[in-house]
């Protein structure tokens, strides 16, 4: 018997996915280009903060897209899954405003304690990039930062076992084909 699942509309499909390989980017090699030992440049710090900003604007479009079009019925699972999944995917959300939004926080501390030539980032050149000063805030961008490595993990995992275990095409539902 073939599994049929509605899909995500094109424009979900493509904003999951540029904003999966932008994170996964962050994530990796993000911390690198802006953060240095003391007296040594940080190697790209202008693409850290452009990239932080451009997924703060990209998740903020797929919220709003997905409001406008819901996403299609889940395959069917046991309810814990489904709620369980509910809350990964809204925690993906809230993680992925609040790491560039502490991160602009956190870049009003780095300006006036180590890296003053920080207050000239621009966001890929267009325009000079905002940050504000709320310390309490910055502080958490690491810890938030080390949540959305937990999230990912879970996230990748689910899909592999949805994939391989249950066998009910749910990748298919988001993949880019």
């Amino acid at each position: 018997m073939a599994i049929t699942t509605q899909r995500y509309t094109t424009v979900a499909i493509a904003l999951h996915w540029i904003t999966a390989v932008l994170i996964i980017v962050m994530l990796v090699i993000g911390e690198d280009w802006i953060k240095a030992p003391k007296g040594v440049a940080p190697s790209n710090p202008n693409l850290h903060v452009s990239l932080g900003l451009l997924i703060l604007i990209l998740t903020v479009a797929r919220l709003a897209w997905r409001l406008m079009n819901p996403p299609p019925p889940d395959v069917p699972m046991p309810a814990w899954q489904a709620k369980a999944s509910k809350a990964l995917h809204w925690g993906f959300y809230a993680i992925l405003v609040v790491i560039p939004l502490s991160g602009l926080a956190d870049l009003d501390k780095v300006i006036g304690k180590r890296r003053p030539e920080f207050a000239d980032l621009t966001f890929f050149g267009l325009f000079k990039m905002p940050h504000y000063s709320m310390p309490w805030f910055g502080n958490l961008h690491d810890a938030f930062t080390k949540v959305a490595w937990l999230l990912l993990a879970i996230h990748v995992l689910a899909a592999l076992k949805h994939q391989f275990i249950d066998k009910d095409g749910l990748l298919r539902r988001m993949s880019p084909h």
